[in-house]
């Protein structure tokens, strides 16, 4: 072998090891880049599932308030409201997503009529999801 052939094997040698060094450089940096995106993705699609849990609880307490507000006096005596939900620490489960709403009132006389307040938790197996206070005057004056 010539010197000039040595020469030119020693640096195709070099060129194929330097590009095998970039070439797991490069996909380092994509693994790196993978795992970082991979757990970007998980953190939203949690948070995606929390939010839409919540926006069926707030519906759901709403709801229930909104009965509350339109016959306070028929929700103190055990009128059912929301989904299926009864005055009086009672509750009830909406079964198309297992939250749980239950409705507390409280009925409080004053001169000439009655002040209702309503406390509204829905809640899953693992706790309280939203909670939502509501209150109604009404007057024995017609």
């Amino acid at each position: 072998m010539t010197k000039n052939e040595q020469i030119e094997d020693a640096s195709k040698t070099k060129v194929n090891t330097a590009f095998l060094i970039e070439a797991l450089v490069l996909m380092a940096v994509l693994i790196a880049s993978m795992a970082v995106f991979t757990q970007l993705f998980t953190h939203s699609a949690v948070a995606a599932h929390q939010a839409e849990e919540l926006t069926r609880a707030t519906l759901l307490a709403q709801n229930a308030a909104e009965e509350f507000s339109s016959d306070p006096a028929a929700v103190a005596a055990g009128k059912t409201v929301g989904q299926g939900v009864a005055a009086g620490n009672v509750s009830a489960v909406d079964g198309s997503d297992g939250l749980t709403v239950s409705c507390d009132v409280d009925s409080d006389a004053q001169g000439r009529g009655t002040l209702y307040t309503a406390h509204i938790t829905v809640s899953d197996d693992s706790g309280e999801v939203y909670a939502l206070d509501a209150s109604r005057y009404e007057s024995r004056v017609r």
